[in-house]
């Protein structure tokens, strides 16, 4: 299948990666090996990223669900804006794990590798390459997930059976494509205007004397930008990946752009943007507060032992 592929390709640019390391594994260990225990050198930006994303998936998903039935073309109502919740949290909690727990990985390594790489382009290159680590096990539970939100099942259990019935395994990867060409961007996006503008603003506090280690409230500011920025930019792309997951649309991504661009025009591109942008920019600046907060702690009680 083609995310068994994806994950393939994933592996071995991990093993590339770690330069030197890479070079005196022996050859029957394989990428999977060298990919197991960056894993468990890296368990503190993992630990990390399952903290962050799990309450920032909580805080907001009201939000999210707003925005789903505003894409779906549904009348506005309240109840149920919880629906679909557990789905998203088995789906987006090992999603931040891998996405942001392997960016982490690439990011060091290649900056290991080429150290004087310019930080835009080893973050942009990151993020492209965790986020397609994470897509593969994002993609089954959005699909879930929004046809949930948008009603066409109540529970999680039945959306799972009734999907499996009508399209098999493949059903769970409906706007597979759609929701990487949505993400990755996205992720580009917001973890390249992160990265910099805290790369800038942590060089300017120490030149004045101040530590390093951003406060909560920084955090949160940096955040909420880098999200509410990658959030407007790519609300058309996600209108087409949410008309594919919840069967509006058929077949490719230039075949949903031109069926929403049919059916609902030019402006229906930008629907529900106002919830996007408000769901996006307090969960990412939720999500980095808490990223940044948990891995300080990680590390100083590492440093205790």
């Amino acid at each position: 299948m083609i995310h068994a592929r994806v994950l393939l390709v994933l592996l071995l640019a991990l093993g590339y990666c770690n330069g030197k390391a890479a070079d005196v594994v022996k050859p029957k260990t394989g990428p999977i090996s060298s990919f197991t225990s960056l894993i468990r050198a890296n368990a503190h930006h993992l630990l990390a990223a399952a903290s962050a994303r799990a309450t920032s998936i909580t805080l907001m998903y009201p939000v999210d669900t707003i925005k789903t039935r505003l894409q779906m073309s549904q009348p506005l109502a309240l109840k149920g804006l919880f629906s679909g919740l557990t789905s998203s949290l088995i789906g987006q909690v090992p999603y931040g794990v891998l996405t942001f727990g392997s960016y982490e990985i690439y990011k060091q390594k290649i900056t290991d590798k080429f150290p004087n790489l310019p930080i835009l382009p080893a973050t942009c290159v990151s993020a492209v390459l965790g986020d397609l680590t994470g897509s593969v096990w994002l993609c089954p539970s959005e699909v879930i997930k929004q046809n949930i939100q948008g009603g066409n099942f109540k529970t999680t259990r039945s959306a799972v059976v009734n999907i499996l019935k009508k399209d098999g395994l493949t059903g769970f990867y409906r706007g597979y494509f759609g929701g990487v060409v949505r993400d990755v961007p996205f992720r580009v996006l917001s973890l390249g205007s992160y990265e910099v503008v805290k790369k800038r603003y942590v060089d300017m506090k120490e030149r004045s004397g101040k530590p390093a280690d951003l406060t909560s409230g920084e955090a949160a500011l940096l955040g909420a930008f880098a999200g509410s920025f990658s959030a407007l930019t790519t609300t058309p792309l996600d209108k087409m990946k949410t008309s594919l997951m919840t069967g509006q649309s058929q077949g490719s991504y230039l075949e949903a752009c031109r069926t929403v661009m049919e059916r609902e025009g030019l402006g229906a591109f930008f629907q529900g943007v106002v919830p996007r942008v408000g769901l996006i920019g307090p969960s990412v600046a939720i999500f980095f507060v808490v990223y940044e907060k948990t891995k300080q702690v990680i590390l100083r009680e590492q440093g205790k032992k």
